[in-house]
């Protein structure tokens, strides 16, 4: 352990200390309703409470004082005590003034974040472009690559979609949209905030090499007493009740975009531009204070997709049929006290997944079907040892069960890095397994926040035990007994992090850390992949710095993440058995990111944010190296939201370079199956054309009277009707090159109606 806190002290005297998220609720001490329109300034943060009195900030770990104040209220000053590793929620309670005559001031928006980092709240989210869905906000925020229509992957910072994990409350999903990506599997009406760390994430989140997305679900007590929402992608109803000190909160939604499409075009003509699925969610939250300072909290909340298309050919060899059901839910109850001088907290947590999978390339089937049972345990205590000293202690239990069964190709669907061509035909390499995988993760955590002068530094280390299994080690041969595979293995992953302000509106930081995440279950067959695969490994790095002055913020940040230990297809013609994976894929991301934001600068606030980088990859040490499959060298994004008395704007502009491709340069004419292969050209040579597209949202809120409210709104996706290139496809004879292009212009109008 010595030379584990040899490195963790370099790594907290490289880098820099992390912002936290402080989530609170301004509410009347008399009527318990909440206020809206009251500001609150503290250091160089400014947010104010919205409708609901919700507002967000965030602040460097240390000792704080929030004023709320607003002409209509007398002023409210509480010092909060801010740790590393853990957010914090808080409720202020308020008096109005007794002359409150001035005016009421609302500003909504995003609060200046750390480089890289950015935290929204939900309701700025909603006034976006992004079907008025909070979760959608995660596409459009700087670090995060443009994913391609109908497409659920989240590329943040040059890492694989596999490589970024999303919590909800801390509990971690499998999911952050449903499939085809139009909406948010987690639901919306119930969504509290949003926060994404692209890279060198705190000890309290394990599990992942690439970045974290962090989920807040609201304050129950806040919601509406009901709400019915409706528009051309489905419709939502939302309720609450009280039940002595508990308070409830549901929603529900259902899709029906596949028969609205259908009254106006044919679904079979958009299959191979955009998916038509179907799509239920469902969530429940509950809050009781059960004595002073100790509060239950608890939710539920579930998904169901499906997915059915063909993509017609005219030769049946090469037409592909695609059916998917996914399914999953996630309930979890979380106890938490506050004390003077910290507060405890435990969580426990379980769930189920049930996915099913089945393509037919022609007559080449590729069917997987997954059943998870996974749960868990989290328990953190955080206390403040002096002004200038506070503790964070954590302990974590992840567990996963998970039985498969796979028919079909061996190498389809293709993995990331296989040389792969549009339209290409399967080969008729098929076979069958099924399988147990069995993945637990047991860590503890630690982090110690110091303050001095200008200088903030954290320094943290995350110790993980893992035990991983696999039923059999090698495929069902004759009689031969089944021997599984079973690994124990311990990391200590130091991180660390430094803050030194070198003014009340300049800070520079630095962060950096190791991180490790569990190969998937779905690797460890016998047949389809290799039963003892372990675990993958990435070192993060972060420096950067900012500027802040009133509203507005100024970013910079430059990243680097170094990938090894990476599952991979082994590359020799003839695997060994039972071993057609290995771990011998490795990378590289470096990058450069700059964001502007502004913040309730006359209702108006947004980023305009730029990113720079090249993310690299290998299958072998003796391979070359290639472009990861999402690579984007360039990255551009603009968004703004406006409020005005009953008026929201929202507006988005994204320009992205085109992915990575494998070029045709010849083709071979196969006599015995008839059909026509292509010679590929080096591993992702070329790229697609240049994404670009422009947005708008509008929407206009109306009083009904009794406390009945209502909105209609308007959201038009791709402005400019731009047929961008999603994908480069070949005629039967690959003669011929042309691309399959994302949807034209798209208008999504609806309303909305709340008491």
């Amino acid at each position: 352990m010595r030379g584990w806190t040899a490195v963790a002290l370099v790594c907290a005297a490289a880098a820099s200390a992390r912002a936290e998220v402080v989530r609170g609720r301004v509410v009347d001490r008399t009527t318990r309703a909440p206020v809206g329109g009251a500001v609150i300034p503290v250091g160089g943060e400014l947010a104010a409470t919205d409708d609901d009195g919700g507002f967000g900030l965030e602040l460097p770990p240390g000792r704080h004082e929030l004023v709320v104040t607003a002409d209509f209220l007398a002023p409210l000053t509480r010092a909060i005590v801010v740790r590393a590793g853990q957010a914090l929620d808080v409720t202020l309670e308020v008096d109005a003034a007794t002359d409150a005559t001035g005016e009421h001031i609302e500003i909504t928006g995003t609060a200046p974040s750390a480089p890289g980092s950015t935290h929204v709240d939900a309701a700025f989210a909603r006034i976006l472009p992004g079907g008025g869905d909070a979760a959608k906000i995660v596409q459009s925020l700087p670090a995060v690559a443009r994913p391609s229509a109908g497409s659920t992957d989240i590329v943040v910072w040059g890492a694989a979609p596999s490589e970024t994990r999303v919590f909800v409350d801390g509990v971690p999903v499998p999911a952050l949209y449903h499939v085809g990506g139009y909406r948010s599997a987690l639901g919306n009406d119930l969504i509290g905030d949003i926060r994404l760390t692209p890279a060198a994430f705190g000890v309290d989140r394990g599990g992942a090499i690439g970045g974290v997305i962090d989920i807040g679900l609201g304050d129950p007590g806040v919601a509406p007493a009901w709400r019915a929402q409706a528009d051309v992608l489905d419709g939502s109803a939302e309720g609450r009740t009280r039940i002595g000190a508990l308070v409830i909160a549901a929603a529900v939604r259902q899709s029906w975009l596949d028969q609205a499409i259908g009254v106006v075009r044919d679904p079979r003509k958009l299959a191979p531009n955009a998916p038509l699925p179907r799509w239920t969610d469902a969530q429940v939250v509950a809050r009781a204070e059960l004595a002073p300072r100790l509060v239950l909290t608890a939710w539920a909340l579930g998904s169901l997709d499906a997915l059915e298309r063909t993509l017609a050919s005219d030769d049946p060899a090469t037409q592909t049929d695609e059916n998917t059901r996914q399914r999953f839910v996630r309930a979890q109850a979380t106890l938490r006290r506050e004390r003077d001088t910290g507060d405890d907290r435990v969580t426990v947590w379980g769930g189920a997944d049930r996915n099913t999978d089945a393509f037919h390339f022609g007559l080449v089937p590729a069917n997987l079907a997954t059943t998870k049972y996974v749960g868990g345990l989290r328990a953190a205590q955080a206390d403040r040892l002096s002004d200038e000293l506070a503790l964070a202690i954590g302990l974590d239990l992840d567990g996963e069960q998970a039985h498969l069964a796979r028919l079909g190709s061996l190498t389809i669907p293709a993995r990331e890095g296989d040389l792969h061509i549009f339209g290409q035909p399967p080969g008729d390499d098929v076979n069958a397994d099924t399988w147990r995988a069995t993945t637990i993760d047991a860590a503890g955590h630690v982090a110690l926040d110091g303050h001095a002068g200008p200088v903030t530094a954290t320094l943290g280390a995350r110790v993980d035990g893992w035990l991983l299994g696999a039923s059999r080690v090698l495929p069902h041969i004759g009689t031969n007994p089944a021997f599984g595979s079973q690994q124990i293995l311990v990391t200590a992953d130091p991180r660390g992090s430094v803050q030194v302000r070198l003014s009340d509106e300049v800070v520079v930081r630095a962060d950096a850390g190791r991180y490790h995440q569990a190969r998937d279950g779905s690797d460890t067959s016998a047949v389809f992949g290799t039963p003892g695969l372990g675990l993958e490994q990435a070192w993060h790095a972060i420096t950067g710095a900012q500027w802040r002055r009133g509203v507005g913020a100024l970013e910079g940040a430059v990243y680097a993440r170094s990938l090894s230990d990476l599952v991979v297809r082994d590359l020799a013609v003839t695997p060994p058995l039972g071993k057609v994976l290995t771990q011998n894929g490795s990378g590289s991301v470096v990058g450069v990111q700059v964001t502007a934001r502004l913040v309730g600068w006359h209702g108006l606030s947004g980023w305009l944010s730029y990113n720079l980088s090249r993310s690299r990859r290998t299958d072998d040490p003796t391979a070359p190296t290639r472009f990861f499959d999402h690579d984007q060298t360039h990255g551009l994004i603009a968004v703004a939201g406006w409020e005005r008395g009953p008026w929201s704007v929202g507006t988005r502009v994204r320009y992205a370079t085109g992915e990575p491709r494998s070029a045709v340069i010849g083709v071979l004419f196969d006599s015995q199956s008839g059909r026509y292969q292509p010679i590929p050209g080096p591993l992702n040579g070329i790229r697609l054309p240049a994404f670009f597209a422009a947005d708008l949202r509008g929407e206009r809120r109306l009083g009904l009277g009794a406390g009945v409210r209502a909105a209609v709104y308007l959201e038009v996706q791709n402005l400019t009707n731009r047929r961008n290139a999603e994908e480069l496809i070949y005629s039967a004879d690959f003669a011929r090159q042309g691309y399959l292009t994302s949807l034209p212009l798209l208008a999504i109008a609806g309303l909305r109606i709340e008491r």
